[in-house]
């Protein structure tokens, strides 16, 4: 674990300090310079600046946490200038995900965050490095950063190419997926709301679970019991994340863009305004489109009788409109039961057939494609097979052609229900 020193312009550094800690960092000191906004140079003041050169001197660190995204002129100067290595917010992100990285295409995603990341600082150091003001810390001289950031340029055309290939299989899984008849639901959410835990609750599955920021990175997909419903676990989403950190995991976001249905975890045991403060980073990641339908809210983490939870649920209402507001504990199972039947309710199709035919070996042939193609409610045995499925309305005409055709069929009707 390496030991930093955390720097910001007011006290609210609470999810700084769990990224930090996510990031295995332990932040032995802090200091705060309450500004309106940063330093053009330096980030704090000046007069800040020359003071924390002297803490750093008494009391060295091995990494300097800014709470907040640096230009990379400030970069430049913080890092040339103090003479330690210095990470901002997206910084501290990046060395999580690239220690939580584990499949191939997760590991190029970070790598490509990572690199799209170093462009402008690259940049920053050739112009400083062409000016005359030699890096003396992390560059090795002008031309070392120039050749470095050349590389990098070419380093990130091939990893665009490789994730477009993978991109090109994903669609292509999804295609397949689909036309077996599976149906897809998403688990998204702001990062440590909950998605691991829940997704263990609802398929009974291992999935890893820890109290850390991150602690999924890539996608994991698992079957919901014995349906045809498969549910996936995705990254977790933060506050301010630029452009090019979501595009660079645009093959993971995938997932969520193309499912049928997204149950969009959040974390109710904050404060109201927290909440909706990430609620809106959500929805700004996700885009507007993606919330239009298809959207169960889960509030989970209610064991931890949080407060102002009428307000949470208007707000939530308010802001996405989803389909429903359901809330839940994903550690005790609270709420789970009510969330099931809401997944249910959106796969269940809108026409119910009922109908009887002799129990034979056609009719049983048939049961298994309708157990495979449909919706089966019920089916009772005895000399006659008594059936209660659901389908579609496009679907009607064929499946009644195949059920008039059972031997012994009789009672056959068809209804929609909603």
């Amino acid at each position: 674990m390496r030991k930093g020193a955390l720097i910001g312009l007011d006290r609210n550094m609470a999810e700084m300090e769990e990224l930090c800690r996510s990031a295995d960092i332990h932040i032995v000191y802090e200091v705060v310079q309450r500004r309106s906004r940063p330093d053009q140079t330096y980030f704090i003041g000046k007069g800040r600046y020359g003071g924390l050169k002297e803490v750093l001197a008494e009391s060295p660190v091995d990494v300097l946490v800014i709470n907040g995204d640096l230009k990379p002129s400030q970069h430049f100067h913080l890092e040339n200038g103090l003479k330690v290595e210095c990470l901002d917010r997206i910084g501290v992100v990046l060395d999580i995900f690239t220690s939580r990285a584990e499949s191939r295409e997760s590991k190029l995603q970070v790598e490509l965050a990572r690199l799209r990341y170093q462009v402008p600082l690259m940049k920053e150091w050739v112009h400083s490095a062409k000016a005359g003001e030699h890096p003396g810390f992390l560059g090795g001289g002008e031309y070392a950063v120039d050749v470095y950031y050349n590389l990098i340029r070419r380093r990130i055309a091939q990893i665009e190419e490789e994730l477009r290939s993978m991109a090109r299989d994903g669609d292509l899984r999804r295609g397949v997926r689909k036309f077996k008849g599976f149906r897809t639901v998403c688990l998204a959410g702001y990062t440590n709301a909950g998605k691991s835990s829940l997704m263990r609750r609802l398929t009974g599955e291992e999935v890893l679970v820890a109290d850390r920021m991150f602690s999924t990175l890539g996608t994991t997909t698992r079957r919901m019991g014995a349906s045809k419903v498969l549910l996936t676990d995705t990254v977790g989403f933060l506050k301010d994340l630029p452009h090019y950190l979501v595009e660079s995991f645009r093959n993971t976001l995938q997932d969520v863009f193309t499912a049928d249905l997204v149950i969009l975890v959040v974390d109710c045991s904050e404060p109201p305004e927290e909440v909706g403060s990430k609620v809106l980073a959500v929805r700004d990641i996700l885009g507007k489109g993606i919330m239009d339908g298809g959207l169960v809210v889960a509030l989970n983490k209610v064991d931890r009788d949080p407060d102002g939870l009428g307000d949470i649920v208007s707000m939530v209402n308010l802001v996405l409109d989803p389909d429903h507001t359901i809330i839940i504990s994903a550690l005790t199972g609270e709420g789970v039961d009510p969330l099931l039947k809401a997944v249910d309710e959106f796969f269940r199709p809108p026409v119910v057939v009922r109908f009887t035919a002799d129990n034979t070996d056609v009719t049983a042939v048939e049961l298994s494609r309708l157990y495979e193609r449909h919706y089966v409610e019920s089916v009772e045995y005895s000399e006659v097979v008594k059936v209660i499925f659901r389908c579609t309305s496009e679907e009607l005409e064929q499946v009644m052609d195949r059920i008039v055709s059972l031997p012994g069929v009789n009672d056959v009707s068809s209804a929609e229900d909603r």
